[in-house]
């Protein structure tokens, strides 16, 4: 039988909901917030001199993975003025974001989709969260990473989610984001080591 290709690194998960998880050489973080936010981020560490991508050019590929990945059944279109993904065969996105905002901070960069509403957003909460890619030195290489902060999901339904509702949350929405997100990184380095 084949090994597990995601496992928990022991001592890594926390009351808090923290749990901290490796596939190959990507790493992912998980925490579920007591105000129902949650904050999911995957990584990874690459060596100096591989040509890296700019946040924008790993924004651009994401949309082309995520819509690949899912068989085209969501699809990132552009809509009023920002970025919605949609579910095929639905009026209204699944998350609907606000136009790209590119920073710097120091030598890292980062670009980001303020998360404006959607299906997948508590109703109260729009206008909160953002979806980052980011570019990071290190001292011996350089980390790409992709992050979900201050986001609201709708299935942890308010301050203080319940058990129930942060198990149907991490069983269902975390695993399909933390899926297609490490799956993107790993994507991104194989075209990356291929000099794509």
């Amino acid at each position: 039988m084949a090994p597990a290709r995601q496992s928990a690194i022991p001592g890594t998960e926390d009351p808090m909901g923290e749990k901290i998880t490796r596939n190959k050489r990507i790493a992912s973080k998980d925490i579920i917030l007591g105000d129902s936010s949650v904050v999911s981020r995957q990584w990874v560490q690459l060596p100096a001199g591989v040509a890296l991508p700019t946040p924008e050019q790993m924004l651009e590929r994401y949309f082309v993975f995520l819509r690949r990945c899912t068989l085209s059944l969501v699809r990132p279109v552009t809509a009023a003025g920002g970025i919605a993904f949609r579910l095929a065969g639905l009026h209204r996105p699944l998350l609907l974001f606000a136009p790209p905002e590119s920073s710097r901070d120091g030598a890292s960069r980062s670009v980001a989709l303020r998360i404006q509403g959607g299906l997948l957003v508590q109703e109260r909460e729009c206008g909160r969260g953002m979806l980052t890619f980011t570019v990071s030195p290190l001292p011996d290489g350089v980390e790409l990473g992709v992050q979900v902060a201050d986001y609201c999901p709708l299935l942890l339904g308010g301050p203080g989610p319940s058990r129930l509702r942060s198990r149907l949350y991490r069983s269902t929405q975390a695993i399909v984001h933390r899926l297609i997100t490490v799956r993107f990184l790993d994507h991104l380095c194989r075209n990356l080591d291929r000099g794509e």
